[in-house]
């Protein structure tokens, strides 16, 4: 039997491969490559079996003299227990060809390569060869590191002597079961998709997805016709118009030097309506007056066509001549070239028109899963007034609009309060109305003519940002707002808003001009299948208890 060690402090979800490739990088030189490496799954430790016992006995003293790698070597109690890991992995690698096998023959359509030779699958969906229960565990690990750095943050903020015991023992914070995807709704579920039209590997031109980087000049498209996560529609026309510019006598946008035509190429559908909405994007500046008539007289053209199951609402062009990835592409910039500017979606039995340019949720059998979360807290607490703040185009207040007597909404973008105000007459709706408007300039006026002369109602804040949260600004006017002693914040982002929770929740003082919120609980939604990326809705009350030591 050759050598064997068992090695700790090993990352529980890493793999045999990226176990070894972290050892590499972190010894460099020094690191001796084992004869084979086992990690099982889920544990804090792997087999290493070795040529020799100099080769083991080298290895050993090398992590032992590298403290700062935080490993360290454990004793093999049972000497059978590395060849029963052994079969596991075997049995475990025969599985997983069966499955690849499996994933072809089901999406052979898609000429679907092996998995694991798939540079843009895995960029585009890099979780898609983990079972999805471990996906699941996944996540909750990483939203329970979410709820760890807020608390230390919180503390270090604060200090630990004056902060509340919800902070001090994170178990107060209820940590609801995942909201998980049913399995026919894992893959290919983007109901928004954007292609970049560029130069692959080849130099060929092609409609698809970014790999590589703009600013280290070594960036390609290439095909998504392997992306697990993009519906079949969206490719069938990423195809149909990589075919046409392929003809074309207009160059693709060149990212860097402004030179050239076509940039992007955008597709919106509802599974539930059947409707499609495609926008092209360009850099109109260098074509002739002539030349943009051409493309649009061509592109109704390509465009105007049977889809199958699918109708087309509308086509738009539009224009930008930004340098990089950024389209920043305005209402003034774009032209309907056939139908609508916009495509209906159904949303937990709510008629939703949404905008070439506006936000929704990409996953629409998630997004149903999502409101619903929203809507039984409100039920839990008998809200009687539902302030949806940075609404978009209003569809969180209109799905809950069934259980709530009053819902306000409020939107500092126009075109986005114009939709809402569409989507609330599309539903008959007469208890939702908008202001457009900064949260933070009317956000206390509101919630003063919302109280009742009757007695005190409640009223539920809900926030929704863009990925980075909002600024302090924001955070500061609903925290002194009086009123409002419930918020559901939703973030597509967790980590990224911490800075936002935490200044919610610390506790009256000089600086913090109202009581705190503390962290009630927490749901994870998983909107995003496939990959890292998980939504999660955090339910926060108002602690009168509890005051800094500044006050």
């Amino acid at each position: 039997m050759k050598p064997q060690i068992c090695l700790l402090g090993i990352q529980k979800f890493a793999k045999d491969k990226q176990v070894l490739k972290q050892l590499q990088e972190q010894l460099g030189d020094k690191f001796i490559n084992p004869s084979e490496i086992i990690k099982p799954k889920m544990k804090p430790f792997c087999f290493l079996q070795f040529i020799d016992e100099d080769q083991k006995n080298n290895f050993v003293k090398l992590i032992e003299d590298n403290p700062e790698l935080k490993l360290r070597i454990g004793e093999v109690h049972n000497e059978n227990a590395f060849e029963k890991q052994l079969e596991k992995k075997i049995k475990q690698q025969k599985q997983n060809e069966e499955e690849v096998k499996q994933f072809q023959e089901k999406h052979q359509n898609r000429d679907v390569i092996e998995r694991k030779d798939n540079e843009l699958a895995l960029q585009t969906a890099p979780l898609y060869q983990v079972k999805y229960e471990e996906q699941i565990e996944q996540k909750m690990a990483e939203l329970k590191k979410v709820i760890k750095k807020l608390r230390n943050q919180f503390i270090q903020k604060n200090g630990k002597e004056y902060s509340p015991d919800w902070i001090l023992d994170t178990n107060l914070i209820k940590l609801n079961e995942p909201i998980t995807c049913d399995e026919q709704f894992r893959f290919n579920y983007r109901n928004k998709s954007e292609f970049t039209i560029s130069y692959n590997s080849q130099k060929e031109v092609c409609v698809g997805f970014n790999v590589g980087s703009v600013q280290k000049n070594n960036d390609s498209v290439e095909s998504p016709n392997t992306c697990p996560v993009t519906p079949a529609i969206a490719m069938e026309i990423a195809n149909k118009f990589q075919t046409y510019l392929q003809s074309s006598k207009f160059q693709p946008f060149n990212r860097q030097n402004g030179s050239g035509v076509w940039r992007m190429l955008s597709v919106r559908k509802s599974d539930r309506t059947k409707q499609l909405l495609i926008s092209v994007s360009i850099n109109k500046d260098n074509l002739q007056q002539d030349e943009y008539a051409q493309v649009c007289d061509e592109l109704i053209t390509l465009f105007d066509t049977a889809y199958g199951e699918f109708s087309l609402q509308g086509l738009l062009l539009m224009h930008s001549n930004k340098l990089g990835q950024d389209l920043a592409s305005s209402g003034d910039d774009t032209k309907i070239l056939f139908g609508n500017s916009y495509y209906q979606e159904i949303i937990l039995d709510k008629k939703i028109n949404i905008s070439y340019n506006a936000f929704s949720q990409n996953h629409t059998p998630q997004c149903d899963k999502l409101y619903q979360v929203i809507i039984d807290l409100c039920k839990n607490k008998k809200i009687t007034k539902f302030l949806d703040l940075c609404a978009g185009s209003g569809t969180i207040g209109i799905c809950v609009s069934d259980q709530i007597q009053d819902i306000l909404a409020i939107e500092m973008n126009k075109s986005s309060c114009e939709d809402a105000s569409e989507n609330y007459k599309l539903n008959n709706l007469q208890n939702c109305q908008i202001i457009c408007s900064k949260v933070e300039d009317v956000i206390k006026k509101v919630a003063q003519d919302l109280k009742s002369f009757e007695g005190k109602q409640q009223l539920m804040a809900c926030l929704d940002p863009p990925r980075a949260g909002v600024l302090n600004n924001v955070i500061e006017a609903i925290r002194t707002c009086k009123g409002i002693d419930h918020i559901i914040y939703v973030s597509c982002s967790p980590p990224q808003v911490i800075d936002n929770l935490i200044q919610l929740c610390l506790p009256q003082s000089k600086k913090n001009k109202a009581p705190g919120f503390k962290l009630v609980n927490v749901t994870l939604v998983d909107m995003f299948p496939q990959t890292s990326h998980f939504e999660a809705v955090f339910y926060l009350e108002r602690d009168y208890g509890i005051l800094s030591e500044l006050m």
